[in-house]
């Protein structure tokens, strides 16, 4: 159903999810960051959008990733249909899969890195997404880029059972501007992502984008 990677780049604290799924709008729902305070993804078979609201609140009041994560589920009594990642401001990961969820499911949690799927094609579709992003993160790509490679690793793998129709990249630092890509629908989602992404880099878009406002600079033009 969905596949999902959420990590965490130590040496900006930049939080970043790549998500892609057989539904529409995977980036409505699954990806919930606040910059300098963690990342959630939220997916399954029945998704709990509030997984992300709740947990993010409780991630602010600097609760550890395995803390939100029994909160969450503890609390909730469809919590076997869903499947939940968390990433708290030191880089802790947790993970839940209830097992209501449709073969393949599959998990991998690491310091500041956590990938999970469901109703995958197959089982190692995270293992895929892991190698790609830690050959990128070796050769000092881009964090964002390493992020959405590793979903494109994902993609090829195998994916989502039922194929895909959505994909997202969400990206915040604190006091920088986020990137927040989305594709809601479409017969290629995870390569029209990378397409998006890439006209990010076209010079005349950096030249946009590198002369608006941040906290740090908040009158520059």
């Amino acid at each position: 159903m969905t596949f999902t990677i959420v990590a965490r780049d130590p040496k900006t604290n930049a939080l970043g999810i790549a998500s892609a799924t057989g539904n529409l709008a995977v980036g409505g729902f699954v990806p919930h960051i606040a910059p300098g305070i963690g990342a959630i993804a939220t997916q399954g078979f029945s998704t709990n959008f509030w997984y992300g609201i709740n947990g993010l609140a409780m991630l602010e009041q600097r609760k550890s990733a395995e803390s939100v994560r029994e909160k969450l589920t503890g609390d909730d009594d469809g919590r076997n249909w869903r499947q939940l990642i968390v990433l708290d401001q030191t880089g802790e990961t947790a993970v839940w899969t209830g097992d209501k969820n449709r073969s393949e499911t599959a998990e991998i949690t690491e310091r500041d890195l956590a990938i999970a799927g469901n109703m995958l094609a197959h089982s190692n579709v995270p293992d895929a997404m892991r190698e790609k992003f830690t050959m990128m993160r070796t050769a000092h790509e881009p964090f964002e880029k390493c992020i959405l490679e590793a979903l494109v690793a994902g993609f090829k793998a195998g994916g989502d059972v039922r194929g895909t129709s959505s994909a997202v990249i969400k990206v915040m630092t604190p006091n920088r501007l986020p990137l927040d890509l989305r594709v809601d629908d479409h017969s290629d989602p995870v390569h029209e992502l990378m397409r998006l992404y890439g006209k990010t880099q076209d010079p005349e878009y950096r030249h946009f984008f590198d002369r608006l406002p941040t906290p740090d600079k908040p009158h520059q033009y």
